[in-house]
């Protein structure tokens, strides 16, 4: 699995979401990688909290996996320039670089404050409704098995644990809980089927409202940007609109 990170611009893309949409919200963003959403939205004055399992890791172990996995996916996606002909390589992995450093200045303070914690999917250690919104990216959908429309091969991510972690992002989520990407990395693609299950069932309860929100985020692979958008799931009970 790669570690690189994003920009809070490219979770504005993958969510149609802005920082100052967030205002006096408390957020979740898992898995958070070396992503600097959280470290910016801290600047914006939000309060958000980045989840991921690597944070066990010190800042030079991280700066260092980092750097070695955008080199290595760039020289893969490189020797595969047909699939990524919308992606300016250079400047992919400039952003890659940029959401790093973003994340490194922040990392040592904010994880000595509690605003990144070391735990993984499907068990947080969070009270039920802790967010009021929650942010998912590149890991559902993206890291099941080649069979069911994603890319790693021997995926411990089934349908099942898929329907766990999903749970559970819910239960620690107040407003809304945002995922992405939704579709298949095959061509043509098409909607994910563990989420189009998952869709199902959650309209079933009568307790989540589900819809797909328009992204403007570029995968590279123009059979990606097909149906591309992300996946929000609204408790029905809230009082509050979502971003």
């Amino acid at each position: 699995m790669q570690f690189f990170g994003r920009l809070a611009s490219d979770y504005q893309a993958m969510f149609g979401m802005t920082l100052q949409a967030l205002t006096g919200q408390r957020i979740l963003d898992c898995p958070s990688g070396p992503c600097s959403f959280v470290a910016e939205a801290i600047a914006a004055g939000i309060d958000a909290v980045g989840v991921d399992p690597l944070y066990v890791h010190t800042h030079a172990e991280l700066r260092h996996r980092c750097e070695s996995d955008i080199a290595g996916t760039i020289k893969a996606m490189s020797e595969h320039g047909d699939h990524y002909s919308t992606l300016d390589l250079a400047s992919y992995a400039e952003s890659k670089r940029a959401a790093l450093q973003g994340f490194l200045a922040d990392y040592e303070g904010g994880r000595a404050a509690g605003r990144y914690v070391a735990s993984s999917l499907p068990q947080l250690p969070f009270a039920d409704q802790s967010f009021d919104q929650t942010f998912s990216a590149h890991l559902l959908v993206t890291y099941s098995s080649p069979e069911s429309g994603g890319i790693l091969t021997n995926s411990p991510f089934t349908e099942q644990w898929h329907q766990a972690a999903i749970t559970e992002l819910l239960r620690v989520t107040k407003r809304a809980l945002h995922l992405y990407p939704t579709t298949t990395r095959t061509s043509p693609a098409r909607r994910h089927p563990y989420l189009e299950h998952i869709v199902a069932q959650l309209q079933a309860s009568s307790l989540w409202e589900c819809r797909y929100q328009p992204a403007t985020y570029q995968r590279g692979d123009s059979a990606q940007n097909l149906l591309n958008a992300s996946l929000v799931i609204e408790r029905v009970s809230s009082d509050h609109a979502t971003v």
